[in-house]
């Protein structure tokens, strides 16, 4: 659709303009035709012939002066030229407005105060003031430890047989030591927009006591509470504390300021910390397939149900995928990780359908000593009462799921498989050797020391939104229609990183006003300007699941330091492990560290979705046929699959944490800004947009053309004031009558105003067919044209100084056309030459 600006209204003005201007005169001319008598004054001749000239109506009715027999070829030249530049001044006149158009754009960059900006929907509702108490851990998962720093002392008594008692004398000190924050808040200061660990905070809380901990005083927790789901949004934007990006997966913390009073608002860049999941996903090459029941009343609405063979298992790799985990932070192999788990989750149903066999140490038997299957192959797989579980999404932490492991065998599976798994599980293969994938493919667990190598991976299988095999609408579960499921196998690990994100504000909507335009990495021109990101390294003191690391931006000062595990690098792979919490688990409500703990809750709760799980937001697609279409376009590929667990995990993480630093400092709590930040105002100007301009730049063209050459014509004497004047009285209508019909009154070259008193009012009678005079002649008898000085130079050259012109008689008209009418003429006499 066209977009309407100013310079199209003023376009479509002047043609209106244009049109007018021809229709007017038109009309109005057509008018005075009409009005016009036969019978009229000279004057009247003059002025009515002028304005009919003037019109379209010579053209249109191919009058006289349309027609070119016996014109000279200048004056054809010159005339047409005349006609050609009205019409090109015309056309100039309605396409060169066209070009104007409006815009906004930045002006030079102002130094301005920021300001707060307050947050109206659901987040911005949901978001309590900030507390006074402040960050606290606690350490030990069997029994209390003191964490890293703490002054806590812990005494254990234990016997042989593994019976004692823990006893804290002075307590249990939960808060965080001075040197941890110092350390872990080093990286950066508050004169950037950067956010570090200690920056990051719950969005909601809660106060609890406990009489074992800081001597029975109140410490903070941190509890969830969904806000409001953002996974259909498909944007980069801004709720209360952070930036939510749900195109691509992250959350960046900003406690949110801008600075007002710009009436078209500014521009601005800011380097951000954000938080965001990798994930990739590998096609397991395998399908879950199914058929409609004809009837919801039946007790199991999906039939022949089938795990088919696409590849994965007569495809098989006959290597057991081995992944280097040594340097997780330069490359934590996130592919690989995913795709081993696609080799294991195939692995073990081969060998639970019997499809193949492992290697056998009593016999010697080698592994893959046979292959029962090919492609298109199908397996039947007990079906479950609960449709909803194959109609939409699903994420299995426990890579057994698809399987329906434990159901045994029913009557409601397909009679028509080309192959049924036993009744007892042979080659000892049960859902626990499935659940292992999940702790080889995120490389530790629980039970690994707790250090920057082991980084947090959590792996599952997804069962993507099922496609339609047969012909029919491919959102509508009709009855018999068959339907597949893809099966992909996905790792996701999470990391920090900074980005640079650009701003507009334009101070209309509040929040909703300020703009992400642009979200990319921070660039740095050499490794040196990198950023260093530290973790605590606690000697392996610690099992992951004893302690949760805290980490941060650290200065130069702990590249060498001991207790201090660093990395200078574009981005931190965080620590942890996947621990198996959702967000509502009581894990939250232990301790106040929400820089440790948001992130793997939030995407363990990522992989337990759909089946059995019970999160916060349903996000199987089952109850919101929005999300279920999303969910379809993303899980169509592997590649775009993975798009899946990263915005489940944001929409988690936006509902979870907020950021408190900005402009402002932490908390935004200066008066004035803390960060120089140079903000670009944006003002409303007029552009042109130049091709528009052509038939303008033609005309000027021609204008300075035609201005030289009547310079050149004034110069060289050929034209003048007075020879314009003189063509002007020769080709007045009114007064050439009145030369034929009244010569004693004056002639030609008789002044305008003269002619007007002598001749205005002389009748002409044009109803004939040729001229004649009516009626008496006001003013004086004789004109003494000589007297008067009104000889044109031509007329001296043709009558010569001495001159003389004496009257004659003739008539105007012709033989047979009514009676002539007598008029006195002039007759020329020229004397002989030489007198």
């Amino acid at each position: 659709m066209l977009e309407l600006t100013v310079g199209y209204v003023a376009g479509a003005i002047a043609a209106g303009i244009f049109l007018a201007r021809i229709y007017a005169p038109s009309v109005l001319t057509f008018i005075l035709s009409a009005i016009l008598r036969d019978k009229n004054s000279a004057a009247t001749w003059t002025v009515a012939a002028s304005a009919l000239h003037r019109s379209y109506w010579p053209n249109l009715l191919q009058a006289d002066d349309a027609k070119n027999h016996g014109v000279r070829r200048d004056i054809i030249f010159l005339t047409y030229f005349i006609s050609f530049m009205g019409a090109l001044i015309a056309i100039a006149g309605i396409i060169t407005p066209l070009g104007l158009y409006e815009t906004l754009v930045a002006t030079d960059n102002v130094q301005t105060p920021f300001q707060y900006l307050k947050d109206s929907s659901p987040f911005g509702y949901g978001t309590p003031p900030r507390s006074n108490l402040t960050f606290n851990r606690k350490c030990g998962d069997l029994g209390p430890l003191p964490c890293p720093y703490s002054d806590t002392i812990i005494v254990n008594v234990f016997d042989q047989s593994g019976n004692g008692t823990i006893d804290m004398p002075y307590g249990y000190n939960s808060s965080i030591p001075d040197i941890v924050t110092e350390t872990y808040s080093s990286g950066v200061g508050n004169d950037t927009t950067i956010s570090n660990y200690f920056d990051i905070q719950y969005r909601r809380y809660q106060s609890t006591v406990d009489p074992t901990v800081n001597n029975g005083s109140k410490f903070l927790v941190g509890t969830y509470r969904q806000m409001q789901s953002l996974v259909l949004n498909d944007a980069v934007q801004a709720v209360e504390g952070l930036i939510v990006d749900t195109v691509n997966g992250g959350v960046g913390f900003r406690n949110h300021t801008v600075p007002p009073g710009f009436k078209y608002g500014a521009s601005w860049e800011e380097d951000i910390l954000f938080i965001e999941p990798e994930t990739v996903c590998v096609d397991t090459n395998t399908t879950l397939d199914y058929r409609i029941a004809e009837s919801t009343n039946v007790s199991v609405n999906v039939l022949d149900l089938v795990i088919t063979d696409r590849g994965g298992f007569v495809n098989l790799n006959r290597s057991y995928p081995l992944i280097d985990l040594s340097d997780t932070q330069k490359n934590s192999k996130i592919y690989e990780r995913a795709w081993k788990a696609a080799w294991m989750t195939n692995w073990y149903t081969m060998l639970y359908y019997n499809i193949t066999n492992s290697y056998n140490e009593t016999s010697g038997q080698k592994a893959l000593s046979y292959l029962n299957s090919e492609v298109g192959k199908t397996f039947a797989v007990p079906s479950l009462s609960d449709h909803s579980y194959y109609d939409s999404l699903g994420m299995d932490g426990t890579f057994n799921e698809h399987l329906n492991l434990g159901n045994g065998l029913g009557a409601s599976d397909s009679p028509n498989a080309d192959a049924r798994p036993p009744k007892f599980g042979i080659q000892g293969i049960k859902s626990s050797n499935f659940s292992d994938i999940a702790l080889i493919c995120s490389g530790s667990g629980g039970a690994d020391y707790a250090n920057i190598t082991n980084t947090y991976v959590s792996c599952g299988l997804m069962r993507g939104i099922p496609k339609r095999q047969d012909e029919g609408p491919e959102m509508i579960f009709d009855s018999n229609s068959r339907w597949s499921q893809p099966i992909y196998s996905c790792a996701s690990g999470v990391k920090a990183t900074i980005k640079t994100v650009s701003f507009t504000y334009n101070g209309t909507f509040g929040l909703q006003s300020l703009n992400i335009t642009s979200l990319k990495d921070k660039e740095y021109p050499n490794e040196e300007s990198k950023p260093l990101w530290g973790v605590e390294d606690t000697g392996n003191a610690y099992f992951q699941t004893d302690v949760n690391l805290i980490w941060g931006l650290v200065s130069n000062d702990y590249s060498n330091n001991q207790n201090v595990s660093v990395v200078r690098q574009n981005s931190l792979y965080l620590p942890g492990y996947r621990r198996g919490f959702s967000l509502l688990s009581s894990q939250f409500a232990i301790q106040n560290l929400p820089g440790s703990q948001f992130y793997q809750n939030a995407m363990d709760t990522s992989y337990d979705v759909g089946g059995s799980s019970s999160p916060p937001i349903d996000y199987s697609g089952g109850n919101n046929m929005a999300m279920w279409a999303r969910w379809r376009e993303l899980s169509s590929t592997p590649e775009t699959a993975s798009m899946i667990p990263n915005i489940i995990f944001t929409d988690n993480a936006a509902a979870t944490v907020v950021g408190t630093k900005g402009v402002l400092g932490p908390g935004n709590s200066a008066q004035r800004n803390l960060v120089a930040l140079p903000v670009t105002p944006t003002e409303r100007k007029i552009r042109y947009r130049w091709p528009f301009a052509i038939p303008a730049l033609i005309v000027a063209l021609f204008l300075f053309l035609m201005s030289i050459a009547g310079i050149l014509t004034l110069i060289f004497g050929h034209g003048s004031l007075s020879k314009m004047r003189a063509h002007l009285y020769q080709s007045s209508t009114g007064r050439i009558f009145t030369t034929f019909l009244h010569p004693e009154q004056g002639g030609l070259r008789v002044q305008s105003k003269d002619w007007s008193k002598r001749m205005g009012t002389a009748v002409v009678d044009l109803s004939g067919d040729y001229p004649m005079g009516a009626g008496p002649i006001q003013g004086p008898e004789k004109y003494d044209r000589a007297g008067s000085g009104e000889v044109s130079a031509e007329g001296e050259q043709f009558l010569g100084e001495v001159g003389q012109a004496s009257p004659r008689q003739e008539y105007v008209g012709a033989p047979g056309f009514g009676q002539p009418q007598l008029y006195t003429g002039v007759q020329y006499t020229v004397p002989p030459a030489g007198k």
